[in-house]
């Protein structure tokens, strides 16, 4: 059984080609829900690496990323 399943997704990249970045908008860290940054960035051909949102916790963190859907 899927932990998040139920929970809203993060979606990024309507209309690019990189079209359907989709996020679980909770911590890698502590797993409490953040605050989704309203841009991403990419490079070579998939998410960049760093902090993509905001945790009231941990500070600047990333989100779990399910893939291209």
């Amino acid at each position: 059984m899927n932990t998040y399943e139920g929970v809203r997704r993060v979606v990024y990249g309507e209309g690019t080609e990189y079209a359907g970045a989709t996020f679980v908008p909770v911590c890698v860290t502590c797993g409490r829900f953040v605050r989704a940054d309203a841009m991403i960035h990419f490079q070579d051909g998939t998410v960049a690496p760093g902090p993509n949102a905001q945790c009231a916790r941990c500070g600047r963190t990333e989100m779990l990323f399910e893939g291209f859907v």
